[in-house]
C-alpha cells in the first residue's frame, strides 16, 4: 500500500515536505501524530519539535525569554568581559523574535563570621572603602580599581569560599597605597584599634614603608 505523508518543520518556517511511498506506521502512532500535527488534505501530518535550547541540550534548565517566557532561545553572540571573569551572551527568542542579553560569571563565595555565605561583591568592597575615604581626594575610578585588585587577590587564593577577614586583609594593601588617612580609618575599624598605641604602631609602619620606598622612587 502506498501512503503519502506531509511533514511540517517548524524550524524551517513551517515548510511542508511531501513524502510518497512511505510505509504506514501503526494506527496508535498516527493518532498521536494527528493530535500534534496540522491537517493537510489526504495526508497525515507530523509536527517536528522545535530546536532544543542550548541549556536543555547541556542538561540544565532552559533559558526562558523575558518577554514571552518561551524556553526556545538561541545564542547569537558571545563576548568575554571583565578580564575573562564573565561572558556576555546575546540571545534570540525563536518564538517572538526579540533579543536579550544574559551574563554568566564564576561565583566566589564569602563566608561571614556567623557562617553565612554570600557571593563576593565588588560593590560591597567599594561601599566599605568609600566610607573610609569620606572627605578625601579619592576618585570613583580609584575605588573601582581597588575593588578589582581585591577581587584578583582573593581569586588568586584558588579557593571557592573565602573567609570575610581574608577579604578585609586584601583591602588593606591597595587602600594603604591609595590614601594613608583612609587606610588608618579602615584599619582602625577592621583591626579593632583600642588605644592610641594602636594608631601609633600603624603610623610607624606607614613611615617605615615610605622610607623603604623612598630610594626606589628617587631612582
Amino acid at each position: 500500500m502506498t501512503t503519502r505523508m506531509a511533514i511540517v518543520d517548524s524550524r524551517q518556517g513551517g515548510r511542508v515536505a511531501h513524502l510518497d511511498n512511505v510505509v504506514p506506521l501503526p494506527r496508535r502512532v498516527f493518532s498521536m501524530s494527528r493530535s500534534r500535527g496540522t491537517a493537510v488534505a489526504g495526508a497525515t501530518v507530523l509536527q517536528l519539535p522545535r530546536r532544543t535550547s542550548e541549556r536543555t541540550r547541556a542538561g540544565g534548565e532552559p533559558m526562558h525569554c523575558p518577554f514571552c517566557k518561551n524556553e526556545d532561545t538561541r545564542v547569537v553572540d558571545s563576548r568575554v568581559f571583565d578580564d575573562g571573569q564573565g561572558i556576555r551572551r546575546r540571545r534570540s527568542c525563536n518564538e517572538c523574535g526579540r533579543r536579550f542579553t544574559t551574563v554568566e560569571s564564576a561565583v566566589m563565595a564569602v563566608v561571614k563570621r556567623n557562617g553565612v555565605t554570600e557571593p563576593f561583591s565588588r560593590e560591597k568592597v567599594m561601599k566599605g572603602v568609600r566610607r573610609a575615604c569620606q572627605g578625601r581626594d579619592v576618585a570613583e575610578d580609584d575605588l573601582h580599581k581597588l575593588a578589582q585588585q581585591v577581587e584578583e587577590a582573593v581569586r588568586a587564593t584558588g579557593v571557592a569560599e573565602v573567609p570575610a577577614n581574608e577579604v578585609g586583609l586584601a583591602i588593606l594593601g591597595p587602600l594603604r597605597d591609595l590614601d594613608e588617612v583612609a587606610y588608618l580609618r579602615f584599619a582602625s575599624v577592621y583591626q579593632g584599634f583600642s588605644s592610641i598605641e594602636d594608631f601609633e604602631a600603624a603610623i610607624r609602619d606607614l613611615r617605615t614603608r615610605a622610607a623603604a620606598a623612598g630610594p626606589t622612587d628617587a631612582a
